[in-house]
Order: C-alpha cells, then sequence, then structure tokens
C-alpha cells in the first residue's frame, strides 16, 4: 500500500519517525515537497497522476516550508489543488491556512469564545506604537507567520520599542502584537488528534520563551478536564485535526496563545509513555477513509 507525506524535507527527524511508522503498519511512503513541485496543466502527464496509487486516497501534511510571500501562497495553492483531485489532507489547507496566520488564528479564537491574549494587528508603525501603549507597554512582537519562538520579541522599553517598530516598518512588515502575560517561565503544550487529547507537557525555560527549540525543557504535565476540553476547542476553532495547542496559566486563568497545525513531537515524547507517532499514523489511517 502506497501512501504521502506532504513534507519540506524528508530527512527531517519527526517525518522519518512518522516514515518508520508508516511502515511498520504495511505503507510505503511516498514524499512530496512543494518546493520542488512542477505542475503541469494541458499535458498528458497531469498533476493529479502522482495521487492515484495512494490508498487511502490521501496525505499527511508535515509543513510546505518557510519561503517569500509570492511562494507561501503558491504551496498553498498547490494544497488546494491536491484537493481539488479528491486527495484528503490532514491537516487541510484551510487550517494550514489559519493556524500558519497569527492574525486569523487570532480572530478564529475570539469567534469561538476562547480566551485568548489582548492583541492589535496593524500596519502602520504610529499604530504600532500605540498599540504598544494600549497593551500596557508590555507586549510581545510576534511575525504574522513563523514558529519554534523565531523572531519573537518583548517590548517593554518605549525607546527599545520605537527603535524596533520603526526598523521593521521600513521592512513593510506587519505588527502582529500581543499583550504580554506573566507566566513565570512556563507554558503548556496539548497534542489534540481530532476529539481526543493524546498528551501534554509544560514546556520550561530560564526566561520569558518557553519554546523547546530557544531551549526550554519538557516536563510532565497532568490534564485536567479543563485543559482536555480548551485545546479540543481550541484546536476545532482553527479547523486543525491534528494539532499542537499553546496554553498559558494566567492570573485570568487559562488562555490560548496559538494553535499549530504541524506540531512538534520530540520533545513530547520525552515526558508520556504514549507512542505519539503511533497514535498521529493510526488517526490518519482511520481519518482518511471518512
Amino acid at each position: 500500500m502506497q501512501t504521502m507525506i506532504i513534507t519540506p524535507n524528508p530527512s527531517d527527524p519527526e517525518v522519518k519517525i512518522l516514515s518508520n511508522e508508516f511502515k511498520n503498519q504495511g505503507y510505503n511512503v511516498q514524499y512530496f515537497i512543494p518546493s520542488t513541485i512542477k505542475v503541469n496543466i494541458g499535458f498528458q502527464s497531469k498533476f493529479e497522476k502522482r495521487f492515484e496509487s495512494l490508498t487511502p486516497r490521501a496525505a499527511l501534511v508535515r509543513g510546505f516550508g518557510a519561503a517569500a510571500t509570492q511562494r507561501i501562497f503558491f504551496r498553498l495553492d498547490i494544497l488546494r489543488a491536491i484537493e481539488e483531485h479528491n486527495v484528503k489532507l490532514i491537516n487541510s489547507r484551510e487550517s494550514l491556512e489559519i493556524a500558519s496566520d497569527k492574525f486569523l488564528t487570532s480572530v478564529s479564537l475570539e469567534k469561538h469564545k476562547i480566551p485568548t491574549p489582548k492583541t492589535i494587528i496593524c500596519e502602520e508603525p504610529h499604530m504600532a506604537l500605540e498599540a504598544y501603549e494600549e497593551l500596557g507597554n508590555d507586549c510581545v512582537l510576534k511575525p504574522l507567520y513563523g514558529s519554534k519562538g523565531i523572531g519573537i520579541t518583548r517590548l517593554n522599553d518605549k525607546g527599545f520599542a520605537e527603535n524596533v517598530i520603526y526598523s521593521l516598518g521600513q521592512l513593510n512588515e506587519v505588527f502582529y502584537l500581543q499583550e504580554f502575560i506573566e507566566h513565570y517561565n512556563r507554558d503548556i503544550r496539548i497534542l489534540v488528534l481530532g476529539d481526543k487529547v493524546v498528551a501534554g507537557m509544560y514546556r520550561v525555560g530560564d526566561s520569558w520563551k518557553t519554546n523547546l527549540y530557544t531551549g526550554a525543557k519538557p516536563e510532565p504535565l497532568e490534564i485536567t478536564d479543563e485543559l482536555e476540553n480548551l485545546a479540543i476547542k481550541a484546536a476545532k476553532a482553527v479547523k486543525t485535526e491534528i494539532a499542537g495547542v499553546d496554553i498559558v496559566e494566567s492570573e485570568k486563568g487559562l488562555l490560548v496563545l496559538e494553535v499549530n497545525s504541524i506540531p512538534g513531537f520530540i520533545g513530547l515524547q520525552k515526558v508520556t509513555e504514549v507512542n505519539i507517532a503511533k497514535e498521529i499514523i493510526s488517526y490518519f489511517l482511520e481519518s482518511a477513509k471518512i
């Protein structure tokens, strides 16, 4: 039997782990690398031929790669084209678009009445400075697109905020500013598969940044009913079947920071006995039949 992983990098350790799990379940893995695809339209060798052997007719999406804006849109278009040929993507193109865009994620969370930090998004530097003040002169500036904590900056000094904002304004950046939530250098990551929470962990850092990529450490977490319900609700709001939901504990209660549609799991695997790769592949194969 043949299956497919959509990934910018087949050598990625997590892609290798998932591939091995597919093989354990009797599947050969075909890799679809968006940056290398040439789409032929009007030729005998058609785009959809590469999906004919998939059983079930679905692909597991593990990313489409960081790129300039036009290329991001082209790669999302490729995912849409795949879906147009009746190939189910998990996660879907729509969920990837929402989850990879912090603005759309915030709008979706607010629409579904999911608690999340106060956030302001704008283009003009002077509006961004006003937003900085509206957010209490202490906020986090995040790239609209991005992951692993890369490019995130805390602004809690007006002079520094002015320098950062005006410099980014020269580069035509969009400003995504979120109130800083005191969380004592830890947050929570919950892995959701459909209607089920599979595992969770604390991410504990030496500073306010708590991404594992920036040096934070995973620690065991007891998942409460409140955490479970919030994580599932957040994943559904962003239309994401396989989701890594980031939650912070605050004086206001639990707040959802973001939802990741390509959640990493190597760090999480260190603090849980659940075979995460097996759970992901089993979920994918079951959902792909529907």
